[in-house]
């Protein structure tokens, strides 16, 4: 007799039952599978039926009984052999069968999870994304567009069986809208099982869901040159990445004719959330190199926009002085002409979804000359689509919609990354104001070899700029001073022997890159030898003309860092304490 009651599934069936909900990935095998289990229930069914007939008070409650015990080999009329039907012949072979075929898949199925797991504690050469949030979702589809392998984890207590110690790049997006410091936090505790381990992802980053509060972290982190660390807000990177996207659209980049390009160029902002702020920023810094003289006109539309307007201009210098930013309270209360272009980002997007398809006003300029943010709401974004597959009519051609994951994957990258780390940022901004300046001297793009975008500037020269952040601490050490996030304040001016002291140490910083480079002195300079009269020369016996160019590097200095919304802050401005530097 049988150790399991009338109504109980055994271990085989309950295997089955299991393999039938686990295959849903694989219809075919699933259906085959079926297939089998049907024919040996059917085939148990016709020869019980057939070989029990003599058995006295037998009812099919007894045939179902058997039938099924024969996928556990347990069926007493087929265990004791002799002749029997050749249906019941072939039951009794193919229903254990199938419960074994079974077994087994549901144990490849439980060691598949474990073997998996265990490829992911040992994995190598991943990116780590912490959190379940529309920040990680953004930020792992950025990634794996890229055509880089991405392991997820709802907190930091998982980072271990994620790889940590063999990942190259690690991104905290969690929820920290009532825990500011949550992500933070994670990475600090990355940061420490990597250095108790010796090894683990070159690159920690942090998402700040508050850009003010990002900005003041940043100023920090900056202070203590520790690069691999970095915190970032999503929607200020995506701002900046449509503005670069924007500006080259308007003017054609460098090369375009000046001819073709309007005297004054108007847009409209709608909305003064982080990522409106973020793109009129973003404007305005890229029109700073592309704007050629032309004038950029920019209305801010929302409720709150004078103050917004007052809050840009005073921490972001290129907002005061190379656009004109004009507080809009309504639609079309900033000018009555058609603007170019208008960016609808409300930080709701339902309203933002809104206006784009309610305020007519905003129809009449040229083909994608509405652009609206949906990344909520990015399933919306294929409803605006091409003649023959639209649900939703895109206004003949004047609606664009973009979402922040399609803005991270405009930006290209060999190793795993989402976006560019707050060191290189900065960098760029060094070589953005040596590009701004060197235009205002007259000279042209591709004079030199440095007169090129970021994006075509030797590697060797990328690291130049690079090796300025690093060391930029150590700089700010010697005058007592540190960074701040920028407030509107008076700048720090830098003079007399302080200035010196200053240039001397970015002639001492310029020269330790040049070498770790593969630099040497010599009389001649030879970029193809790595050769350079300079290195090795104190700065105390270099010409005149040389010191000068050091000093216009420091004196640089308070506008690059204003150029990313920071500044330099003094611990203290007494005359005595200035006078002994």
């Amino acid at each position: 007799m049988s150790a399991f009651p009338p109504g109980v599934l055994r271990p085989g069936e309950m295997s089955l039952l299991f393999l039938l909900v686990s295959r849903a990935s694989f219809p075919w095998t699933r259906l085959g599978f079926a297939a089998l289990v049907v024919v040996s229930l059917g085939l148990g069914w016709w020869g019980l039926m057939l070989d029990t007939t003599h058995v006295p008070g037998r009812t099919w409650y007894d045939v179902v009984y058997h039938d099924l015990q024969l996928f556990v080999m347990g069926a007493d009329p087929a265990s004791g052999g002799g002749p029997l039907s050749w249906q019941l012949q072939v039951a009794r072979f193919l229903a254990p069968g199938t419960a074994v075929y079974a077994l087994f898949e549901a144990a490849r199925a439980l060691f598949t999870g474990e073997i998996r797991r265990f490829r992911d504690r040992r994995a190598r050469g991943h990116a780590i994304v912490v959190g379940q949030t529309d920040a990680a979702d953004t930020v792992t589809a950025a990634l794996e567009a890229a055509g880089h392998r991405v392991l997820r984890t709802a907190d930091a207590a998982g980072l271990a069986g994620v790889g940590l110690t063999g990942a190259t790049v690690l991104y905290a997006c969690g929820d920290d809208t009532t825990d500011a410091t949550a992500n933070v936090l994670t990475v600090a505790e990355a940061e420490s099982a990597v250095r108790r381990a010796g090894r683990g992802p070159d690159r920690l980053y942090a998402h700040v869901s508050d850009p003010d509060l990002g900005v003041a972290l940043q100023a920090r982190h900056l202070s203590c040159a520790e690069p691999g660390v970095d915190f970032f807000t999503l929607s200020v990177i995506a701002a900046q990445a449509l503005a670069v996207r924007e500006v080259r659209r308007i003017v054609g980049g460098p090369a375009a004719t000046p001819a073709v390009i309007p005297a004054v160029t108007h847009v409209v902002v709608v909305g003064s959330g982080e990522f409106a702020k973020a793109l009129v920023v973003g404007l305005a810094r890229e029109w700073e190199l592309a704007g050629d003289g032309v004038r950029l006109v920019v209305d801010l539309a929302a409720d709150d926009a004078g103050r917004v307007v007052e809050e840009l201009r005073a921490r972001w210098s290129p907002v005061a002085e190379k656009i004109e930013l004009r507080a809009a309270p309504a639609l079309g209360t900033g000018s009555a002409a058609v603007p170019d272009t208008v960016y609808v980002c409300d930080a709701d997007e339902s309203v933002s979804l809104r206006v784009a398809l309610t305020a007519t006003k905003l129809w009449h300029g040229g083909p994608g000359s509405l652009v609206l943010l949906l990344d909520g709401l990015a399933g919306l974004t294929g409803a605006f689509g091409t003649e023959a597959s639209r649900v939703l009519d895109n206004l003949d051609g004047r609606l664009r919609t973009v979402t922040m994951r399609d803005l991270l994957a405009d930006v290209e990258r060999a190793e795993a990354r989402a976006h560019a780390d707050m060191y290189e940022r900065i960098a760029r901004s060094v070589h953005h104001v040596y590009l701004r300046n060197q235009r205002e001297r007259g000279v042209a793009w591709g004079e030199l070899p440095a007169m090129v975008r970021w994006e075509d500037l030797a590697e060797d020269l990328r690291a130049s700029n690079r090796g300025w952040v690093v060391g930029l601490p150590e700089r700010l050490a010697r005058m007592g001073a540190t960074i701040a996030p920028r407030d509107g304040a008076p700048e720090v001016v830098f003079e007399g022997p302080e200035l010196d002291k200053l240039a001397e140490a970015e002639h001492e910083l310029w020269e330790s890159v040049r070498v770790a480079q593969g630099w040497r002195g010599g009389p001649v300079r030879d970029d193809d030898a790595r050769v350079h009269p300079m290195i090795g020369v104190p700065w105390s016996e270099l010409s005149e003309e040389n010191r000068e160019k050091d000093r216009d590097v420091v004196r640089l200095l308070p506008e690059i860092l204003a150029e990313f919304g920071l500044e330099v802050v003094r611990y203290d401005e007494s005359p005595a304490l200035l006078a002994r530097r």
